[in-house]
């Protein structure tokens, strides 16, 4: 700053008061400078970082966008499929019933003499294919009627179906037939396939530490069963279900195809018997794999399935269960159904939740399918995925079968 004094004398007391408050003005407008300049940088920090994070966010929802892309394309050429299906379903029935002809070839000689044994000999035959519809009944999908409500910003979930189980019709959805990855919810399919091909039921399984190491590092969920430990096939069930367990699917698996890839493809040859549209697996415990996929509709399909096969339902509907006392577990492995023991308190009322399965990896955020009996005595099932959490997960299904769900 120049000194704009005399030099030849000293400076007046009003001089020198002049001069310092010119360089406290100085000092206070440069500092203001500095304060402003960081504030600016501040607030650019601030605004790059909140575009950061929305850009983030946003990447993280429109990770299944192009799953959807391909259900778009699909859904063009898939509604022939199960016109098609149905067709080859009706050409593998009668095949069972040509052996039944061959009595009634016997019968021939003997209804010259015993004519009235024909009538009988006949009905046998006939009642054959009725005792084997139950085992082959049929499911399709919920049909959307005039009173279905379409929601749109009323949940945490991105995809949400409610379905009216007595008339087969949708209540509410939410990007219901968009394709997502199903995680755990996977494990509904994969007691339904082990418990139609398990035949000894106490039969066990020695579970092994080269089954539970790579399940451990690859952060799957475990029942806690243990090396050497002995497991019975109820048990296998009650462990893939109830804790999730990820060492139990892969023992079910290896029990009923002798690998987990053989027993995928039983899963999706389970996947064409049930008519589903748009679904395919890759393993049996719902690890993220991009070819491992469903829909909330094909979901829906899955666990009606279940529920209908009386070793399913009873593990699916169980809240708490701990397994027989071994050596590696004396007091037995303790089991929780965590949707269902969560839930129970806040039941809405007009409505008994019965049955869930629960899923998550971190593509498919939060997912349930679960399974409810309205005060009316009607039944419906909901499917749920994509929430950020589990407790916003709860609330969803709170919440439609408490809207939608009325006497």
């Amino acid at each position: 700053m120049p000194n704009d004094l005399p030099t030849d004398r000293l400076p007046t007391m009003a001089e020198t008061r002049a001069m310092h408050e010119q360089a406290v003005r100085a000092r206070k407008k440069q500092r203001l400078k500095k304060t402003l300049i960081t504030i600016a940088v501040t607030l650019l920090v601030i605004t790059l970082l909140a575009a950061l994070a929305l850009f983030v966010r946003a990447k993280l929802q429109t990770l299944d966008k192009p799953l959807d892309a391909k259900t778009n394309q699909t859904a063009q050429t898939q509604p022939q499929e199960p016109l098609i299906e149905p067709a080859s379903q009706a050409s593998e029935q009668p095949e069972p019933e040509t052996p039944e002809a061959e009595p009634e070839a016997d019968t021939l000689p003997e209804s010259e003499t015993e004519p009235a044994q024909d009538s009988p000999e006949e009905s046998e035959p006939e009642e054959t294919p009725a005792q084997e519809d139950p085992g082959e009944k049929t499911y399709t999908p919920a049909s959307v009627t005039d009173a279905t409500k379409t929601l749109d910003l009323e949940l945490y979930s991105e995809n949400a179906l409610l379905i009216d189980l007595e008339s087969n019709t949708v209540l509410v959805q939410k990007n219901a037939d968009a394709r997502i990855y199903p995680a755990s919810m996977t494990k509904v399919m994969t007691v339904l396939v082990a418990a139609e091909h398990i035949e000894n039921w106490d039969e066990t399984f020695t579970m092994t530490q080269s089954i539970i190491d790579p399940l451990f590092l690859a952060d799957a969920s475990m029942a806690g069963f243990v090396h050497g430990e002995a497991v019975s096939m109820t048990e296998l069930l009650y462990g893939a279900v109830l804790p999730s367990g990820a060492e139990a699917t892969e023992a079910l698996a290896i029990v009923t195809a002798g690998s987990e890839e053989a027993f995928a493809a039983l899963m999706n040859e389970k996947a064409q018997e049930l008519g589903l549209q748009d679904t395919h697996f890759v393993d049996a415990s719902g690890l993220h794999d991009e070819n491992h996929y469903t829909t909330l509709s094909d979901m829906a399909i899955i666990m009606q399935a279940a529920l209908d096969n009386p070793h399913c339902r009873e593990v699916l509907t169980s809240v708490n269960h701990t397994s027989p006392a071994t050596t590696q577990n004396p007091e037995g492995v303790a089991m929780t159904n965590r949707f269902l023991y969560r839930i129970r308190p806040q039941q809405t009322g007009n409505v008994d939740i019965q049955a869930a399965k629960t899923g998550y990896t971190a593509q498919a955020m939060n997912c349930c399918v679960s399974y409810g009996i309205m005060e009316n005595g009607r039944a419906a099932i909901c499917v749920t995925a994509h929430a950020w959490t589990g407790d916003y997960c709860i609330a969803d299904h709170l919440a439609l079968y408490g809207t939608y769900c009325g006497t």
